[in-house]
């Protein structure tokens, strides 16, 4: 048989996604257009969705189709459909697109690609393509609404993430222009390297200015001394100066100063900027008395600021701007008036600004706006509830919708989540998930900041307003207490956090403990990165391992009730059990002996009776995979812990969780 030119394959596939597409889109034209595009060639289809199908994907426009032939599908295809719809002047929907294409796993990599460019890809791969339009509408609803769009565990700053506080960015960066020092205090995950990230953004974009950016959780500048980093600044401003883009970012210093000289330094790169420069300080807790990760800074931090504020006051007498935003956790030591009988150098210079929670008015939009991409569609008070729960934290609001996210049949969207299940939802999160989550947010502030432990927890006590006026103001603007009377926990997160801290659930994080070397008090990721996505992860594991047991148990039951010559439950769990194992347990009862099993013990036993597990988890290689992962557990052991170990362990618990769901 004779091989077909690319521009016949191509319209050998239009011709066959045409019948499955007939009856859920009509087309603006039945013949399809072609394009090159980086020496590939494209054909592509505009076809407007039917009224259902409108609906379900929450769209009003016409929607690009794109047939590549290609069997190795590459990011440039993602780009390639970006193109079209920014070429078609508005009639398309602007995050969506449809690609069919050839590739075995395209399916797997055309929406990764797509959610790195701001495009929810629909993919329809051709050798399993729907053969009726039911199939298909099913296939497009599950592509778009199973992917978690309120799964975001790192900073965001673009206009689709980054919800309720543009305007506060704007504001921000039309200051730093005026030679303002500002800061940006709050709780871990309140969004503060967000908002600092987004003012960076603006000032790079829309004003001409230097910008310089410290982060001080970074090895290389919480271990530098005070002369090392006031020397590092200058650097990185001369960088800055010499840059096209005007940007770069505080490192080691290349040569070794004394303060005196230091500062000189400083001042006079200061003065050779024609340009304001703007320098950002972020996680500044790392280089304060009460750094988790270095006891220099004890002494170190008001020799710097010291100096700084000198710097400051020349640079401004020679009519030089230059600006400061400063983020971090603690306002304590931007706060008392001296530190080791010295006067604090910092308090004057540093204002006390918290960035506290969202207004109720922009979580519900959050919440909504996000929604509607995954099928869900939340009513006002089922959303006003969800704020309400996570004290309008927008971290603790996604990942609350998360989780309503994953408890949702995909099959039965789009849905309308209503209040009712809104708040029994929320109350399985807060027990699952959401009491660990704030609980490690909240014991990290107490941490560094433990004046503010005692007036937290005399909440939960029956004279709340014995809380000096003082400290009920920093826990009102932290977002911990209501910001209006009575005096009380801000949302069910933050009360069962509380409750949890009092029953000394979080002892260990709450134990003072004197720094000695970065590789001895921690960990490669460190508990200020990653300890709400570890204990999240642990709190899943320990769940899933005893629905697991469950599920086994019942399930083995149920068998051997049918098949009688097989044993019962207790000894087919042994039977899968090695020698050692089985002898020890076999006195056991069925229900004793499930408790007893290792995590790995489970796994043999549902892959030695896979025939019964087989329409709970489906796949078997997949199955033991998941199990695999989960029983890695790389927090417990010497190894680095990377953003990568940590999503393929939450894959494999969400994959799993599912699977059992569906039980």
């Amino acid at each position: 048989m004779r091989k077909l030119d690319p521009p016949d394959q191509l319209r050998e596939l239009v011709d066959k996604l045409r019948h499955p597409f007939e009856s859920v889109v009509s087309f603006a034209s039945q013949e399809p257009q072609f394009t090159t595009r980086d020496k590939g060639l494209y054909a592509y289809l505009f076809a407007r969705p039917s009224r259902r199908l409108a609906t379900a994907l929450s769209i009003d426009r016409e929607v690009l189709i794109l047939f590549s032939t290609f069997q190795d599908q590459q990011q440039r295809t993602v780009k390639v459909s970006r193109e079209l719809i920014s070429e078609s002047d508005g009639r398309l929907e602007s995050t969506l697109a449809i690609i069919v294409h050839k590739d075995p796993d395209g399916n797997g990599k055309l929406p990764k690609w797509g959610r790195s460019l701001g495009v929810a890809v629909l993919p329809v791969f051709s050798g399993r393509m729907p053969t009726t339009p039911e199939e298909l509408e099913r296939h497009l609803c599950y592509e778009l609404f199973s992917h978690d769009p309120f799964d975001v565990t790192g900073p965001v700053s673009d206009d689709d993430n980054f919800f309720g506080r543009r305007n506060e960015a704007l504001d921000m960066a039309r200051k730093l222009q005026t030679g303002q020092i500002r800061s940006c205090l709050g709780i871990r995950k309140i969004g503060k390297t967000s908002i600092i990230n987004r003012v960076i953004n603006e000032c790079r974009s829309h004003h001409d200015c230097y910008s310089v950016v410290m982060d001080c959780s970074r090895d290389e500048i919480w271990a530098q001394t005070a002369e090392q980093l006031m020397t590092s600044v200058g650097e990185a401003i001369r960088a800055a100066i010499k840059s096209l883009d005007q940007y770069s970012t505080v490192n080691s210093p290349v040569a070794s100063l004394d303060l005196p000289d230091a500062t000189s330094g400083l001042l006079a790169m200061i003065k050779s900027a024609s340009k304001p420069i703007a320098l950002f300080i972020d996680e500044v807790d790392y280089i304060t008395p009460g750094s988790p990760t270095t006891t220099y800074w004890k002494d170190g931090f008001n020799r710097f600021w010291r100096n700084f504020r000198s710097v400051y006051q020349e640079a401004l007498r020679a009519e030089k701007i230059v600006s400061v935003m400063v983020g971090g956790v603690s306002a304590k030591w931007f706060a008392v008036g001296s530190i080791g009988q010295v006067e604090n150098a910092a308090l004057a210079l540093i204002p006390e600004e918290y960035l506290s929670p969202l207004p109720r008015g922009a979580s519900i939009a959050m919440i909504k706006k996000i929604a509607r991409s995954a099928g869900l569609t939340f009513t006002e008070d089922s959303a006003a509830a969800i704020s309400a729960a996570c004290s309008d934290m927008p971290f603790w609001v996604r990942k609350a919708c998360s989780y309503i996210h994953r408890r949702t049949e995909i099959a039965n969207r789009p849905v309308i989540i209503q209040l009712s299940t809104s708040k029994l939802l929320i109350s399985e999160f807060v027990k699952e998930e959401g009491n660990t989550l704030a609980q490690v947010a909240l014991s990290h502030l107490f941490r560094v900041y433990p004046e503010l432990l005692d007036p937290s927890l005399s909440v939960l006590g029956a004279s709340p307003s014995q809380i000096l006026p003082s400290n009920l103001t920093i826990l009102r603007r932290y977002g911990i207490l209501a910001s209006r009377e009575p005096i009380e926990p801000s949302g069910l997160m933050v009360r069962e956090a509380l409750k949890g801290i009092q029953e000394n659930i979080t002892a260990e994080l709450l134990q003072p403990t004197t720094p000695n070397t970065p590789s001895e008090d921690a960990s490669p990721l460190g508990l200020t990165e990653w300890a709400e996505e570890l204990a999240l992860i642990n709190k899943s594991r320990n769940l899933l391992e005893k629905r697991m047991r469950q599920m086994i148990l019942n399930f083995l039951r149920a068998d051997s009730i049918i098949k009688k010559q097989r044993g019962g439950a207790r000894e087919r769990m042994l039977a899968s059990l090695p020698t050692e194992r089985r002898e020890p347990l076999k006195a056991v009862s069925a229900d004793d002996l499930a408790e007893k099993l290792y995590w790995l013990e489970l796994k043999a036993v549902v892959v030695r009776e896979w025939p019964v597990f087989s329409g709970v988890f489906a796949d078997k290689r997949h199955f033991e995979e998941s199990c695999d992962l989960v029983n890695d557990r790389p927090d417990t052991h010497a190894k680095d812990v990377d953003a990568a170990d940590l999503a393929l362990q939450r894959r494999a618990l969400t994959w799993l969780t599912e699977r059992l769901a569906s039980a």
